[in-house]
């Protein structure tokens, strides 16, 4: 009998916890998802855009002359 209340005690806590995850502030978290997918996108866009150092010639070296 014991082991069956605590049994049901834990699946009435994961569901407390899994509904307060999902439910409170879910207009907050849908929010951060879309301004970190868009922050994501731009790096991921500005990355395929942008030369690497490597890739861009550098100048003639200077030498010195005395």
């Amino acid at each position: 009998m014991k082991r069956l209340i605590s049994k049901n005690w834990r699946a009435k806590l994961l569901a407390v916890l899994r509904a307060r995850l999902t439910l409170e502030n879910w207009r907050a978290k849908v929010m951060s998802v879309l301004l970190a997918t868009a922050v994501w996108y731009l790096i991921k866009k500005n990355v395929a855009t942008t030369p690497s150092p490597s890739e861009t010639s550098s100048p003639a070296p200077v030498t010195e002359t005395r």
